[in-house]
């Protein structure tokens, strides 16, 4: 039976390889006087993928990129080490494997009121899991 892999188990994996490969934590869920720099993670949703011969779904996610100072030499060293990390194949439980890592680009560069930066960058996770067959 096809079973659809929860988003809580894509967005797991993700914060793993980030941290792993960023020496940055990363957050689901940012806590109070978090410091600085770090990145989040946050799911948006996910969509099942067109596909004849397989079960894939498409998992839309954005990562937020948090860093000190007023230049931008901070804000693109750190988005530079996120598009490395995740350069590299996310692990997923068995049955499961991430066939697609399409980052979607840098949305927005903000400055924040308290002199911090965030980046907002998009990505698409698409997840396989198994083969259709006829019966």
């Amino acid at each position: 039976m096809y079973q659809k892999l929860s988003f809580t188990d894509v967005l797991a994996a993700i914060i793993q390889k980030i941290e792993a490969n960023t020496d940055l934590r990363c957050y689901d869920s940012i806590p109070e006087n978090a410091p600085v720099p770090f990145y989040h993670a946050e799911m948006l949703g996910s969509i099942p993928e067109k596909s004849k011969t397989m079960m894939k779904d498409r998992y839309q996610a954005v990562i937020h990129v948090h860093t000190e100072g007023k230049g931008s030499v901070a804000i693109f060293d750190a988005i530079h080490k996120l598009e490395e990390a995740l350069t590299e194949d996310i692990e997923l439980p068995d049955g499961y494997e991430m066939i697609l890592q399409v980052p979607n680009g840098v949305s927005q560069i903000l400055n924040e009121e308290d002199g911090t930066k965030h980046a907002i960058i998009g990505y698409d996770f698409v997840v396989f899991s198994g083969y259709k067959v006829k019966i």
